[in-house]
């Protein structure tokens, strides 16, 4: 009984401070994604019985998502309640030495850049961020199904990714919501900046591969594009071989992240 008065004592203190973050971060808005299936990049592989992998649908269940990316006023906001996050005291185990890299202080911004996604995060410190929220980062195929956004306005998804592809980082990043949602609501999916998801190396696969029924080996088997759908779908493998590039710790000036629910 001692125990569990503990468990529920310290279970109330998380969900109130949780909600202490949440009031005072000006989260913005969460768009409710339904359920539906999309066409993933990378082939699903054969089964038993089969002799190449298929394009068959990946069904995603209803999920909630930030409409926009973390900004870094509302990164200041977590690191004020969460001083284990700071630039300054943040483990080394969770952050590399870029962690923060642009804020000249443990609670200064960028000048200027208030409104613009926060990045330089670790992958650790955004799901600590998310999870200060109630939430935690979208997997890899909510975030692909909310960009596919029921097929419409790919032809501006590509052309919007090709040509960030083509320009040198900027300076300084732009505000969020620049421009027009996508048709579920989503603004900034592609031309911000790189986003983390909670499964970024679910693609990255090893040279020991003796598992022939997981979606991995189609990915790669055969070499070059044997694996993937749309074989001239350049910005969708830039995307996926940013995600397989990382590791849990890295920190980068052009990878933000946003958060997601389940409903």
């Amino acid at each position: 009984m001692r125990r569990a008065g503990w468990s529920i004592f310290w279970g109330a203190a998380i969900f109130a401070a949780s909600q202490v973050f949440v009031a005072g971060a000006s989260c913005g808005e969460m768009v409710r994604v339904p359920a539906g299936d999309y066409l993933p990049f990378f082939k699903l592989s054969a089964g038993k019985g089969q002799t190449k992998a298929e394009n068959r649908p990946v069904t995603v269940r209803a999920f909630v998502l930030d409409e926009a990316p973390v900004t870094n006023t509302q990164y200041l906001d977590f690191v004020r309640a969460h001083p284990e996050w700071r630039r300054s005291q943040a483990k080394a185990l969770f952050v590399d030495r870029h962690y923060l890299g642009k804020w000249p202080g443990d609670l200064t911004p960028p000048e200027g850049e208030a409104q613009s996604p926060v990045t330089n995060v670790s992958w650790f410190a955004a799901q600590a961020f998310c999870e200060a929220r109630g939430l935690r980062l979208p997997t890899t195929d909510e975030w692909e199904y909310a960009l596919a956004d029921a097929g419409r306005g790919q032809q501006a998804v590509t052309q919007i990714s090709l040509d960030w592809f083509s320009a040198p980082n900027p300076p300084r990043l732009a505000a969020v919501r620049r421009g027009l949602p996508n048709g579920y609501g989503f603004y900034d999916m592609v031309g911000l900046v790189w986003e983390w998801t909670l499964d970024f190396s679910s693609a990255a696969t090893g040279t020991e591969q003796r598992n022939t029924s997981s979606k991995d080996d189609a990915q790669f088997c055969g070499g070059g594009a044997a694996g993937v759908r749309d074989p001239s779908d350049y910005p969708a493998f830039m995307r996926y071989a940013s995600r397989a590039s990382l590791k849990a710790a890295y920190s980068q000036d052009n990878l933000g992240f946003r958060c997601a629910g389940d409903t």
